[in-house]
């Protein structure tokens, strides 16, 4: 059975990681859908404690979906512990810093997550397969962001128009491109 590990971000779990969840059970995927800190929780140690808990999963054959600030958080924790990741599909990754007016604890929290130069280099070699979906009309991080992301970590980029941050406030249920990327394992 194929172990897939869906990793919210800053406002807890988007309504698309239970489509993918729904999904993928029904093709007798095990998915692993852990609560991780949110908004004025977050901090590195404590993503870290959820992962922990689930590291017995992480090997080359786990397929990891990331969203926002979960992103980061994991690569910091696969680099920290030089763990092998078979595929990894990031929605809305950033590896550098950015500012939101308004949003003071979001953007608090983003400086934890900024990626060091080793945590970029050891994310293209401890992750086989790198994906990045991102939007154009995405309203928390920058379109430039986005695009660093895939060149800083060497993922398969993938822009697919107005589908914002693919949170909450996107109101997107449904993202049939990443379970063809996992059924494909492209």
């Amino acid at each position: 059975m194929k172990n897939v590990l869906l990793i919210h971000g800053f406002n807890g779990t988007p309504k698309i990681f239970h489509y993918f969840k729904q999904e993928l059970e029904k093709q007798n995927y095990n998915v692993i859908l852990p609560d991780f800190p949110v908004r004025d929780e977050i901090t590195v140690e404590e993503y870290f404690n959820v992962f922990d808990k689930y590291q017995s999963y992480f090997n080359k054959d786990l397929i990891v979906v990331a969203h926002s600030i979960g992103n980061p958080m994991f690569i910091k924790y696969i680099s920290k512990n030089n763990l092998n990741i078979g595929q990894y599909i990031s929605l809305a990754g950033f590896s550098k810093d950015y500012y939101n007016e308004g949003k003071d604890v979001l953007n608090e929290k983003v400086k934890l997550a900024i990626l060091t130069k080793k945590e970029k280099e050891d994310a293209k070699k401890l992750i086989l397969k790198r994906h990045s979906i991102y939007s154009d009309n995405d309203h928390i991080v920058p379109f430039k962001i986005l695009e660093e992301f895939c060149q800083d970590i060497d993922s398969e980029a993938m822009l697919i128009k107005n589908i914002g941050h693919m949170g909450k406030k996107s109101r997107l249920e449904e993202l049939p491109e990443v379970i063809k990327m996992i059924y494909n394992q492209v």
